[in-house]
Formats: C-alpha cells, sequence, structure tokens
C-alpha cells in the first residue's frame, strides 16, 4: 500500500491510498491540472504527470527542476519557486510504501499572473492613496455619526488632525443650525432610505471660523457593515460672493422700487393735471411719454390751446351777438305790452281805442316772451343737469298731431303745406315725456315755417330696431323727419346751428329773428331723451332734420292717454284763503276770482295763513311756497300733521309756484298739496283745478317714475348721451376721446373703491371730493348720465344729507356701470397703469 503523508505533520495518516502497482501516482497525477513529481530519496525524478512534461519536458530520471531553495527550511510545507520563466507556488509531502518513506510528492500551481496584479493592487493602492493625499476635496467616510477616515485636505479644512476628526461624533464639527438636516441624511442613506445624494451645509473649524461645504455622498459597504462616503467641496468664498451678489441684487431693486414710486407718482400726478386741464376745455396731451415725444407733445397742446382761444373768441361774439338778439327778442314784446297799456291808460285813447285787440296783443307779447322766457330756463336746467323728464302713458301719433295743429294757421297763412305720415309700425301708447317730444317737434316745425317761404313742410314718425350688446328690449325707438323745401344751410354751417347763441348766420337773425337758442335746446333735449339730431342740407334745396328718441313699451292693461278732459263742473261760490306775498300776483287773482262770486282773504306768508285758518274757516287755500318768514311747503305740513287747531288737516290746498320742473311739482304733492299749478297761472286752466280739487279729484303724489333722472331706464337714455358736446369741446379729435375714455375705464375702478370705503366710513369730506371727481370724469367723455349722479351725491354729501347717500349711490354704481359696459362693447380698453 502507499500513501501520501503531509509534511506539515508526518503523522497525519489521512492520505491518498493507493497501491505501487496499480499506478497511484499515474491516477492522481492525471486528476491534478497542474505539474505534480513523485522524487525519490535520491532526488531525481521518478514519475511526473502531464501538465510536468508538458511543462518541463522529459524530467523522469533527472533532478527534480523545482527543488527546494537553500533558503527554505526542510520542514517547510511550501516554498515559491521558479522555472521555465514562471513562478511556482510549491507543496511538498511524503510519499509512504509499505510504512516506510518511498519520496516525495511535489504539486506545483502556477502563480506568475496572481504575482504580477498583486503587485498591480499595491501600486493602484499607492497611486490611490496619493491621489486622496493630494486631492483638493475633503474625503469622509462615516459610519454611525462617526469619521472612519478623513484625508489631509479636510485636516486643512478644518483645523483638526484626522485623529481628533475621528474620535467623536462627527456632528461636533457641525454649525448648529445645520446639524439636525445632515444627521438625518446620513442616518437615512445608512438605513437604505431615500436620501439627497448632495446638500451644502457649515462646518466649524478649530479658531471658530465658519466654512461653507457642498457635499456629494453615497452609501458604500465598508469593514462589513454600510457607511456614507462623502466627498466635500470648500465653497465659502463662492456663497459669499452669492450672498454679497444677493445684498447687491436687493440693494437694485430697492433703488429701482423707489425709481419707480417715483415714476408712477410723476406719471400719476401728469395725468391729473392733464385731466384738469382737458376738463377746462385746453386738451393737454399726456404728458407721461418718452422725452423724445415731448416736444412734438407740446406742440399739439400749443396747436389746441390757440384753436380753444380761438373758439372761445368766436363763442365770446356769438354771446355779443346773441345777447343783441335776446335784447331784441325781449324789448319786442315788452315794447308792445308796456305800449299797449300806457294807450289803454291815456284819456285821451279811451274812446278811440280797441281795448279787446289791446288786450289780446298785450296777451301774444306775453306769450312770446314767456316761451322765451321758457327756453331760457330749459336750457339752464339742461346745462346744470336738472331738468327731469316725465314717465306717462301718451300716444306719439296725438303729440305728432297736436304739434302740426298749433302750426297749421300759420302754415295756411304762408301758403305751404303742413302734412304728416305715422308708420305702421308706431306703437299707439308708449311711456315717456310727451311734453319734451312735442317742444322739439315744435321748435322744428316752427324754424321750418320760419325758413320757408314756399313748398311743403313733410314730418313723419317710424320705428328703427337697435342692435348690439346693450339694446334694451324693453325700449323703442322712434325716428322723426321734419323736411322743408326752404332755403337750406350751407355745409359749413350745420354743426353751428345747433351750438348755444349760434345761428346760421347774422344776416339770417337780421331777416328772420329768433334768439338761436330752440335748435341747441333741441339737441339737448334729445340726448335727454337717449337719442341724437342731425341735419342735411344745401342751400336753396331746403333742410331735414332727423332725430332718434327712446321711450318704454306701454305695460298690457296700461291705459291709455286721455282724449280729452269733460268740462268741470261749476263752482259754487268759496271762502277761499290766498298766502301770496306778491302784491300784484295777489291783485291779479282777487280780481279774477271776485267777480265769480268767491270770497278771498289774503295772508303774506305761512305763519300769517296758520294763524288766519286758526281763526275761521275755509273752503280752499291758495299756498304760494316761496315766502318770507314761512314758506309754502312748512305750512302745508303744519296743516297737514294737524297742528292748527280745530281745522281738519284734509283741507284741500292748491299750491302755486314759479318752479315748473317735475321734481318740483312731485317734491310740493309729497308735502301734502292737493294740486298744483305752474305760474304764471292759466286762469282758464286754475278754475278746472279748482273745479276738480273741490270735488276730491287732486293730483296723484309721485309716481314711481316720478322725478326719474336722465340715465335711467324710463327716460331711455344713451349713457353718453352728452358724447357730441364733449367731441365739440375736444375739437373734434376722436382719437383723444377715445384715449380719455380709457383713462377713465383705467381709473374709475379705483376711485368707486375709495367712494365706497368713505360712505361707509361716513366720511363727507372725501365723498365730497370722490363724488366731484367722478362727475368731473364723466362729463369730460359725455356720460352725462353718470355726471348728473356724482353730483347729486356730491351735493347729497355737501349738505350732510347722510340719510340718502344708500339711493345716489346706488344709481351712479348703475350709471358706471353702464359706461363701462357701453365703453367695452365699442372696443375701448383701460389704458394702462
Amino acid at each position: 500500500m502507499s500513501k501520501l503523508c503531509s509534511m506539515e505533520n508526518p503523522r497525519d495518516t489521512a492520505a491518498l491510498n493507493t497501491n505501487l502497482d496499480d499506478g497511484p501516482f499515474g491516477r492522481l497525477g492525471d486528476a491534478l491540472p497542474c505539474p505534480a513529481f513523485l522524487v525519490g530519496p535520491d532526488g531525481l525524478v521518478r514519475q511526473a504527470n502531464g501538465p510536468a512534461l508538458e511543462l518541463f519536458g522529459e524530467t523522469r530520471g533527472a533532478p527534480c527542476p523545482l527543488e527546494r531553495p537553500a533558503t527554505v527550511g526542510t520542514d517547510a510545507p511550501q516554498w515559491d519557486g521558479e522555472g521555465r520563466g514562471r513562478r511556482f507556488r510549491v507543496s511538498e509531502s511524503r510519499w509512504e510504501e509499505s510504512g516506510r518513506v518511498a519520496g516525495r510528492f511535489l504539486c506545483a500551481v502556477d502563480v506568475t499572473d496572481l504575482d504580477q496584479a498583486r503587485r498591480l493592487s499595491a501600486r493602484r493602492e499607492g497611486q490611490f492613496a496619493a491621489i486622496v493625499a493630494e486631492a483638493q476635496e475633503g474625503v469622509a467616510i462615516a459610519v454611525n455619526g462617526r469619521l472612519a477616515y478623513v484625508n489631509p485636505f479636510l485636516e486643512r479644512l478644518t483645523g483638526h488632525d484626522a485623529a481628533t476628526l475621528c474620535a467623536g461624533p462627527f456632528a461636533a464639527f457641525l454649525h448648529e443650525d445645520d446639524r439636525a438636516e445632515v444627521l438625518d441624511r446620513h442616518r437615512r442613506r445608512l438605513a437604505g432610505q431615500p436620501a439627497p445624494s448632495g446638500h451644502t451645509f457649515r462646518i466649524v473649524t478649530r479658531d471658530g471660523g465658519v466654512r461653507w461645504v457642498r457635499a456629494a455622498s453615497t452609501r458604500i459597504a465598508w469593514e462589513g457593515g454600510a457607511a456614507s462616503l462623502n466627498l466635500l467641496s470648500d465653497i465659502t468664498a463662492e456663497r459669499q460672493a452669492e450672498l454679497a451678489l444677493a445684498d447687491l441684487v436687493r440693494d437694485q431693486e430697492a433703488v429701482i422700487a423707489s425709481r419707480t414710486a417715483s415714476l408712477r407718482e410723476a406719471n400719476q400726478t401728469l395725468e391729473r393735471e392733464i385731466e384738469e386741464r382737458e376738463a377746462a376745455g385746453r386738451s393737454l396731451q399726456a404728458a407721461n411719454e418718452r422725452l423724445s415725444r415731448e416736444i412734438a407733445e407740446h406742440e399739439r397742446t400749443a396747436r389746441k390751446l390757440t384753436e380753444a382761444r380761438k373758439k372761445a373768441t368766436e363763442a365770446s361774439r356769438a354771446k355779443s351777438v346773441f345777447l343783441a338778439n335776446m335784447s331784441h327778442e325781449i324789448r319786442t314784446p315788452l315794447n308792445i305790452i308796456l305800449g299797449m297799456a300806457d294807450m289803454a291808460l291815456r284819456p285821451d285813447s279811451r274812446d278811440r281805442m280797441d281795448n279787446v285787440r289791446a288786450l289780446e296783443m298785450i296777451r301774444e307779447a306775453g306769450t312770446s316772451l314767456r316761451g322765451l322766457l321758457g327756453d331760457l330756463l330749459d336750457l339752464s336746467r339742461v346745462e346744470a343737469g336738472r331738468l327731469t323728464l316725465e314717465s306717462i302713458v301718451f300716444s306719439p301719433a296725438h303729440v305728432l298731431t297736436a304739434v302740426l295743429d298749433g302750426h297749421a294757421v300759420l302754415a295756411e297763412r304762408q301758403g305751404l303745406v303742413l302734412a304728416a305720415a305715422v308708420g305702421p309700425d308706431v306703437p299707439e301708447t308708449l311711456v315717456g315725456d310727451p311734453g319734451r317730444l312735442g317742444q322739439i317737434l315744435g321748435n322744428l316745425v316752427g324754424n321750418a315755417l320760419k325758413f320757408t317761404p314756399k313748398g311743403r313742410i313733410d314730418v313723419s314718425v317710424r320705428r328703427v330696431e337697435e342692435g348690439g350688446k346693450n339694446a334694451d328690449p324693453a325700449a323703442v325707438t322712434l325716428l322723426f323727419s321734419v323736411k322743408d323745401t326752404g332755403i337750406g344751410i350751407a355745409p359749413e354751417k350745420t354743426k353751428a346751428i345747433f351750438q348755444t347763441f349760434r345761428q346760421a348766420d347774422e344776416a339770417t337773425s337780421r331777416q328772420f329773428g329768433g334768439s338761436g337758442l330752440g335748435l341747441a335746446i333741441c339737441r339737448r333735449l334729445v340726448g335727454l331723451l337717449g337719442g341724437r339730431i342731425r341735419v342735411k342740407s344745401r342751400p336753396g334745396n331746403g333742410s331735414e332734420f332727423t332725430f332718434t328718441v327712446r321711450f318704454r313699451q306701454a305695460e298690457a292693461g296700461t291705459p291709455g292717454p286721455k282724449s280729452g278732459e269733460p268740462a268741470p263742473p261749476p263752482l259754487p261760490p268759496l271762502d277761499i284763503l290766498l298766502a301770496e306775498d306778491s302784491d300784484l300776483a295777489a291783485e291779479m287773482l282777487v280780481a279774477f276770482l271776485t267777480p265769480r262770486g268767491h270770497r278771498v282773504t289774503r295772508a303774506i306768508n305761512g305763519l300769517e295763513a296758520l294763524g288766519t285758518l286758526a281763526m275761521r274757516r275755509f273752503d280752499l287755500v291758495f299756498m304760494d311756497i316761496r315766502m318770507p318768514v314761512m314758506d309754502g311747503l312748512e305750512a302745508i305740513g303744519a296743516i297737514r300733521r294737524g297742528q292748527v287747531p280745530g281745522l281738519a288737516p284734509d283741507l284741500p290746498i292748491l299750491a302755486l309756484t314759479a318752479h315748473g320742473e317735475t321734481r318740483d311739482r312731485d317734491r310740493i304733492l309729497a308735502a301734502g298739496a292737493t294740486a298744483y299749478l305752474a305760474k304764471p297761472v292759466d286762469l282758464d286752466r286754475l278754475l278746472g283745478t279748482m273745479a276738480r280739487v273741490m270735488a276730491g279729484q287732486g293730483e296723484a303724489g309721485p309716481g314711481p317714475d316720478a322725478g326719474r333722472r336722465p340715465g335711467e331706464a324710463g327716460a331711455g337714455e344713451a349713457f353718453d348721451c352728452g358724447r357730441d358736446e364733449a367731441l365739440e369741446n375736444l375739437g373734434g379729435d376722436v382719437e383723444l376721446y377715445d384715449r380719455l375714455a380709457a383713462i377713465f375705464l383705467r381709473d374709475t375702478p379705483v376711485d368707486r373703491q375709495r367712494l365706497r370705503e368713505a360712505l361707509e366710513g361716513a366720511d363727507l369730506e372725501a365723498t365730497v371730493r370722490l363724488a366731484h371727481g367722478l362727475k368731473g370724469n364723466a362729463g369730460v367723455i359725455g356720460a352725462t348720465p353718470a355726471a348728473i349722479r356724482a353730483r347729486d351725491l356730491e351735493r347729497a354729501a355737501r349738505e350732510g344729507r347722510m340719510e340718502a347717500f344708500a339711493a345716489l349711490a346706488l344709481a351712479l354704481e348703475a350709471e358706471l356701470d353702464r359706461v363701462q359696459a357701453g365703453l367695452a362693447a365699442r372696443g375701448i380698453a383701460p389704458a394702462a397703469p
């Protein structure tokens, strides 16, 4: 039996047991992939396997090519040897046969490539260590809150040596504001949880300084556990530069913000100045444009000022001509009145004069004078925004017929044909102000009669449809036309005739007379009725005046206008108390009433009237409204409140006043008057009113549409009914008008909010200021209804009538909404801030 024993343990009997005769070495050697030799006691090779023969050739019977070096002890089981240019690791074991040592078994493993790899690895480790040591970034390996390795750069950065850095928790070297976040990321990374790989934090150096570092971290395996590998870059200088840049940016932003605020304030100041100048008619161009355009803008403003001065001169001259014409128009009827009265009073004329004709002439002259004064008052009311519109049921066809009937005699006297045509689509009844409609038609027909020496005058009306987003489905728009075959008007004069105090030319005034107020009043009344007036004319070919007006549909079941009033029943003799401070007016009424069987007692003020009523009984009271000591409204209130002892509070009271507006009527009836008559009093109407009052048929108080302002739904008035006049004030500059409208759209929302705050805080001064500003702004763009509403609110604030604020503010808000919606529908956008 043969066995192989380890040289490390000669007594080890665990071996390959095989018979020599069976070729144990052959079987063992063939199983080994590396060279193997069986060396006899004499040192010669007895056997060699295939790899040994292939590498070293035939060596059997020769000395072993891998003998133990002399430097290796005889008891060493392994040694390194060389042969054939290769390095081998040789393992030696005893070969025993039948209990005795028969030789040695050598097995050689080629370690040439492994040795080269080991040397390369050692060289690479040295190179990596040098790189890490010389790196300009910190390298740190952290395990469980402590540093396991730091490179020299980190030592230089912190001022601590590696031993100090690795001795305790690395949190001690972190800035206190960053510790929690850095430790949380470290723990999450070691636990395999998501954690950002890059982050920035501060470390505290040995001398107490602070350094900013940017870390790139990742999880690695380290000595059998998890660790965090961190590459740290010193970004202190970069961070300081960023902070310095941020400070610089903030400083620059502050400078820019301050400059912007200054520019914005200067811009707002310039815009306010522009608006004030434009409101005064001097139309200054916006001063907030670039410096390169200022010279051109100033030149344009200068041209506009020159034009405005020219217009002012023309207006002054027109006013002088108007005053001369007006003086003539007033003096003529006044001369007739005074002349005929003087003749009637002269003793030498009494028997030779027709007194009836004299009185007719006085009445005609007085009527003319009253019409002239009415025109002046109407113009004044319109321009002051105080003219209010009635809202009653009427027939457009009846109004047209009544106007033509009133001019039929004059037309027949001049040999003119006066014809009317009413379109089939014109409603039978509408709701609006028939009196003002008749006034417009009367002025136009009267002018046509005045300037048409022969031919005809045709007056027509038809319905027209209005489209657009702001069309009111409840409104009806009528188009009236007054066409004549008269002398005509030059094209360049068609605008002038609608201006106040202007006629086509001075020769016209001298030849045909007239004050020049009629068409100016027509233009304003048409605007209040929600329409526009135009003229087409050529000299010698006649003229055609057309205008549109808007009214409301009459509701179903609404009674139509009365065709005529029944004759009043005869009055029995009445005891009448006349409260009138004017001696002449009182004498006229006494002279009219006394012959008809009435007994009249006069009081000269309201207080005296109350005293007289307390002493005796009266059937009727005539109460003048404006009187000294106590006015008529106060006296009526005292009667209705039962403050006169022994007097029934429902005593009939007929109010007399020189104020003929709708709002005055509503105010007087609301105070308790039974009926109302405007001065000068028509005596026939006075008798009819007395009869109705005594029959218990007093006038109704103000209805839901009474005292309606222009611009409300009932008036059917356009939101910009004053646009033509606004354009005229701007010299016809449509571009400038649109720019002002854009500024209005930009500023009005802010002004409205400030006004709401002033009203909520009961700030009267602010309310006056803001309402005044809105009034002016609306007036500049011709938004007359909104301007009127703002004026009413301003007036209430000046008078301290806070109880009226809610209703007035609501009405103003509605009008401003209409203006903003109307301008937007025309494509006008708010101006840039």
